[in-house]
């Protein structure tokens, strides 16, 4: 499962999927915890751990054991069922911040944290909705887009900073999945296209970019 979502996404955005995603996995809260030197805030599920040296960059990707097992046996990639999505979106976002630090560190670019989450966020969008296309869920088609940005809530521990860098995310992915939601119906192609370019923007022109397809 983790594989196929991987290159699910690095086939919608045409990047190399030069590190299996499963090489650099942690399913163990404890090594997790130990690795990360507390920084996992309590009860996450998932967590891009990462450092950074004279040598170079180093990554871990914490998703936890049980809901990995839990998502595995309910068979999400043949149907994807409502009670699934929490978990389903949580592994989406470690996959999608791991291609995303990845890919950035192949081409010598920074990313920033506000970045990465607005790319998760449209990812758990967009994969999701691929997925409930290709099963045929016109439910799950109809209703994505308040499932998941409306009403959402987040992680009691995030300190003010991080609270802020979360809300905007989600602002943000909402009006651009909003406006391209159609397109991914319609003609999957070309939103393909708009996906590709919006990838390989800066940080600052992504958000640019946003505000000229929304509120133009």
């Amino acid at each position: 499962m983790l594989l196929q979502l991987q290159q699910q996404l690095t086939d919608i955005y045409q990047v190399d999927r030069a590190h299996d995603v499963r090489d650099y996995l942690i399913t163990d809260r404890q090594l997790a915890n130990y690795l990360g030197k507390n920084v996992l805030l309590e009860d996450t599920d998932e967590s891009l751990l990462v450092a950074q040296d004279d040598e170079g960059l180093e990554l871990s990707l914490f998703l936890d054991g049980e809901m990995l097992t839990r998502l595995e046996a309910a068979g999400p990639m043949a149907c994807l069922g409502s009670e699934l999505l929490d978990d389903w979106w949580k592994v989406i976002e470690g996959i999608s911040h791991f291609n995303c630090v990845a890919w950035k560190a192949s081409q010598d670019r920074t990313v920033t944290f506000l970045e990465l989450e607005l790319q998760a966020e449209i990812d758990k969008f967009v994969s999701t909705m691929f997925l409930a296309m290709e099963q045929s869920n016109s439910e799950l088609m109809a209703s994505l887009h308040s499932r998941l940005f409306e009403g959402v809530s987040f992680h009691n521990d995030l300190d003010d900073e991080q609270l802020e860098r979360y809300r905007s995310a989600n602002n943000y992915a909402s009006r651009y999945c909003h406006a391209l939601r159609q397109q991914l119906i319609d003609d999957h192609q070309l939103a393909k296209s708009e996906l590709r370019h919006f990838y390989r923007l800066q940080s600052p022109e992504k958000f640019s970019h946003i505000h000229a397809k929304v509120w133009s």
